[in-house]
């Protein structure tokens, strides 16, 4: 049996998803800022999500929106100009949840616009 490093997390985003072409695909990457157990224990997660999922990401999230996702864990791995080894987590977000809007007094906005037809019961 293969190994798998799965995550799931909530938090909000730290800046607007950035789309880009991938070949046949396109790729939404983003951040989260997930609170730990005090206010000021933070951390910062490396975000992406591909084809469909990537197009509904771009379009009902931005900045400071609350969601949970899913998915599994790589670590990217690089040498900086200094010659140093530097790394950071990724997450590859198989499925995400919209939780709450960027004020959470303020309920949040529909995924599917609501018929105004009249209903007659």
């Amino acid at each position: 049996m293969a190994d798998l490093a799965t995550v799931s997390m909530t938090g909000r985003l730290t800046r607007n998803p950035e789309q880009r072409d991938a070949g046949n695909t396109q790729v939404s990457k983003f951040s989260i800022a997930v609170n730990g157990f005090k206010n000021h224990d933070v951390s910062f997660f490396d975000c992406e999500a591909w084809g469909k999922l990537s197009e509904i990401i771009q379009q009902y999230c931005q900045k400071g929106k609350q969601i949970a996702v899913s998915g599994t864990i790589r670590i990217d791995r690089w040498e900086d100009k200094d010659g140093n080894n530097r790394s950071r987590p990724i997450i590859n977000v198989h499925d995400m949840t919209l939780l709450g809007s960027k004020d959470d007094s303020a309920p949040a906005k529909p995924l599917q616009e609501e018929s105004t037809d009249d209903v007659p019961f």
